[in-house]
């Protein structure tokens, strides 16, 4: 089996989010697929199968050094460009079955001289809980040593739920993002009450011609204490932002920025599909680059 070093949401090696790839994984089992994660444990593992069904084109399997994950955002991202760079898909749009259904995952060249394509995969819309009381948002800025009066004024926490769960955090200045300090323990112990996985701390910038946002992500429950870059948190964010009415009906999206805290900067384009004017689904795409390649020794 090949396998690869990828680092996605990024035009650069060794920025944005890292993953590792493992092609033709067909014949492993269960047991091989978690031992083979639990040897890459500082990235999530995207395993690529064959498909099993005329629906879809290709299977992918999610795994952590801890477990499996139905979807992850970053790690699709870097397995399509994968099989793109070796010829095995082209560009267009391809169908992926994995934990979550079947996800719509597109290659567009940027431009013929940029040699790159932008991939992207098709979000449908995650649940939204209702906004945490203000105590209990609190409670997570003081777990986050986020000082309160750095809260957003007006937009509310809320849990945002799509496969996994993440609490959206607000805040009013990007300095906030700054000097986060998560205490791991309360913020686990949180995370199980909530019932969210991660804390997506963000900030919006609204400018006459682009939309921006700037964000941080901490999971402890999944032994992730800071999440470089998130495209599914940035799903869930653009469901949250239309809710709140942050974008026009002809609003194309927005771009989200994140990983910068942690020497990685990545980048996210997120493309809001609309349907007589209501919000349908979401499009999170981005670069990806190799950074190594090998085989798994017999």
């Amino acid at each position: 089996m090949r396998i690869f070093q990828v680092d996605a949401f990024t035009r650069s090696r060794f920025t944005g989010n890292p993953a590792t790839v493992v092609l033709d994984a067909d014949g492993c089992g269960e047991a091989e697929l978690k031992a083979i994660a639990r040897e890459f444990p500082h990235a999530e593992v995207a395993f690529v199968l064959a498909a099993a069904a005329p629906d879809h084109d290709v299977r992918l399997r999610f795994f952590n050094a801890r477990k499996e994950a139905p979807f992850v955002g970053h790690a699709t991202i870097a397995a399509h460009a994968v099989l793109l760079a070796l010829g095995r898909r082209g560009r267009g749009v391809w169908r992926q079955s994995s934990g979550t259904g079947i996800v719509e995952v597109t290659a567009e060249e940027d431009s013929p001289a940029a040699g790159a394509a932008t991939i992207s995969f098709r979000q449908t819309l995650p649940d939204l809980d209702d906004p945490l009381p203000f105590k209990t948002t609190l409670r997570i800025a003081e777990a986050l040593r986020l000082p309160a009066t750095l809260l957003h004024e007006v937009m509310p926490a809320r849990v945002a739920r799509k496969g996994g769960a993440r609490l959206l955090v607000p805040v009013g200045d990007a300095r906030a993002l700054e000097h986060l300090e998560p205490n791991v323990g309360t913020l686990t112990e949180l995370g199980i009450e909530l019932g969210a996985e991660g804390f997506f701390v963000f900030f919006l910038q609204r400018g006459a011609d682009e939309t921006s946002t700037e964000s941080r992500m901490f999971c402890p429950a999944l032994g992730i204490p800071e999440d470089p870059v998130s495209g599914n948190a940035h799903a869930m964010l653009a469901t949250y932002l239309w809710e709140l009415g942050q974008f026009s009906r002809q609003s194309p999206g927005f771009t989200g920025h994140q990983g910068r805290h942690m020497g990685r900067p990545g980048q996210v384009s997120v493309r809001l599909e609309l349907e007589r004017g209501e919000l349908a689904a979401v499009h999170i795409g981005g670069h990806a680059v190799i950074v190594s390649e090998g085989t798994l020794a017999p």
